[in-house]
Parts: C-alpha cells; structure tokens; sequence
C-alpha cells in the first residue's frame, strides 16, 4: 500500500467531540430556545412548525442551468439554528476529505488536494439538498450523534424544510458533511488502497491519481462512487461528470489544478472585461448604479486575487482609478 494520503488526518472516522444529549429537556437549556418560557414545550412547538418559518432567500443557477432554491430562516428557528450549529454540529471532528463549510477549508483547499495529479475524476451529486430527506437527516441525529429517537426527532424537525434539508439554513452545509458518515472512510480506504486521492466538496466528488488511470480503472472508481450515493438515495447527475489527464485542463470545483490553484483563464478575462466595462461607463451613471456595478466587480477582482495576487493586485488599481471621485 503507498503512504497514506492522509497523513495530515490519520482519522478517516467523523467523530463528535461531545457526550450525547440524553433528553429533549437538556436539548432545551443546551438551546436556550427563545421566548419568555424557554421550557421543553416551547421548544417542541418550535420543532412542529419549523418548516413554516423559512422566506425564499433567493435562486441560485448552477453552471448547468438548474436552480436551487435559497431558504432564510426566520426568528426565532434561525436563532435556534445557530445555537445547534455552535453547540453541537462544530464539535464534530471532520476528516480532511470533507472540504464544506469547516473552518481553514473550502474550494481552494479542496483543489489543493489535486495539484499536480495525473488523473482527475470530478462526479456530482443530483439536487442533493433536495434528496437529502428528513430520513438521513433522523439517522444522522440518532445513530451519529448517539441521541435517543425523541431528541433526535426534535433536532430533525429544527433542520428540516417540508422533509429534506433546506440550502441556506445555518445547520445545512455542517449536516451536509455528515451525509455518508457510514460509508465514506471505507470508500476512502479503497480509493487510498490504489493510490487515489478523495475529497467531497458538499456534493462535488473529486478523485485523482498520481498516475495515469485505465479505462477499466477509471470505471472502478465511478461505480464506488455510485454505489455510495446510490446506497443512501442519491444519484450522481448524468452528463456532470469529468475525466481530464496532466496533458489537458484538470479542473475540480470550478479551479484548474495541473500546476496550482488557479480560475479557468475564460474566467479570468470576463473579470478583466468587467473592470474594462467600469473604467468606460458614461458620465450620466448615476451614483447609485455606479457603487453597485463597483462592489460587484470588486468581489470578482478580489476572488481573482486568492489564485493570482500579482493579476489582482493590477486590476484592483485600474478598478479604483476609474472610480470617480477616487
């Protein structure tokens, strides 16, 4: 077997760093639920019509043109939301293969994973906030966290949005890690046994190899992949997947991994385009429409500069030159 992958986290297990929440009543002073009687009652309510306490936060299109939908929690669940996030789900101890929402990683952490590999194999799962139901949300609470049925049931009804897990809600992305809590270190291990690295981005899987992978291989690695998702209802998104060699653009969560980090360079030139377009608006841009057009673009030049500071650091001075008044 070659050295571990993951030397850095000897651990592949997710493991909660707390004891068990024995009641729904030590689950209540835990949470402080909100109100004038924060009482065990209260908070039951709560639970029973959590699902009418969110407004639509928004739409946000993939890259394939599908929709998702973006939920805001409402007072008092969203404040509830944040003392569960806080006082449970942050003392979970992540492996480093999960790369979503933990503190110190995210897309470019998980890109770094796959620098300079020979082989990447990105696969995505299909509408997985929607397909993750109010089930695996409950055997998450209660087999994972070793919470009695009653406690876990509770903390479902508080995370869940008319039986699946809501996209924007506090509590998602961290419940999100913990989806294949089960199956994900011996798919880890199998996947290490051949020399493969691993690392799931909340639903965007990335394979790769320091050598290059046979047809026979590549198969190999796709259908452990199907068969962990599928094992919990999911399905990986046809016509989403990706085979890329050292020889042509290796791309995983929308960053190019062949030499560092680094955005696609159709990508870099729409930012630059955009810093252009502001330096050219007309005189008769109103303030308002000009501060807004500048702070969108001032979001894109410094996401830019995370992978190509020199490039960044450019554009960011023609962005303030052009602004009028400095």
């Amino acid at each position: 077997m070659p050295p571990s992958l993951y030397s850095d986290c000897p651990a592949l297990n997710t493991s909660f760093r707390s004891r068990p929440i024995g009641t729904v009543a030590t689950l209540t002073r835990i949470l402080r639920c909100p109100g004038s009687e924060a009482t065990e009652e209260s908070l039951l309510q709560l639970a029973a019509q959590a699902s009418t306490l969110y407004r639509p936060a928004g739409r946000k299109r993939k890259s394939d043109g599908t929709i998702r939908e973006i939920f805001d929690a409402k007072f008092p669940l969203k404040t509830v939301q944040g003392r569960i996030q806080n006082m449970i789900l942050k003392k979970v101890r992540f492996p480093e293969y999960l790369q979503g929402s933990i503190k110190c990683r995210g897309q470019g952490s998980n890109a770094r994973k796959h620098v300079g590999r020979r082989f990447v194999i990105t696969e995505d799962v299909e509408y997985f906030f929607p397909a993750t139901s109010e089930k695996v949300v409950f055997e998450i609470w209660h087999r994972f966290f070793c919470f009695p049925p009653d406690v876990a049931q509770c903390l479902t009804k508080l995370t869940t949005k008319d039986g699946s897990l809501p996209q924007g809600a506090k509590t998602s992305p961290l419940l999100a890690n913990l989806v294949f809590w089960q199956v994900e270190p011996d798919l880890v291990l199998a996947f290490e046994s051949r020399g493969i690295a691993y690392t799931r981005l909340v639903d965007d899987l990335t394979c790769s190899s320091l050598k290059d992978l046979s047809r026979d291989e590549i198969a190999w690695v796709v259908a452990k992949l199907r068969a962990m998702t599928s094992s919990l209802g999911y399905r990986l998104k046809p016509g989403k997947e990706t085979f890329a060699d050292a020889g042509s653009r290796m791309v995983t969560t929308k960053l190019v991994v062949n030499v560092k980090p680094a955005l696609p360079s159709e990508q870099r030139s729409k930012i630059r385009a955009a810093v252009k377009g502001f330096a050219d608006l007309p005189p008769t841009t109103g303030v308002l429409a000009e501060t807004k057009a500048f702070n969108h673009i001032s979001g894109q030049v410094a996401y830019l500069t995370q992978y190509h500071p020199d490039e960044g650091r450019k554009l960011r001075m023609k962005l303030k030159a052009a602004r009028r008044g400095g």
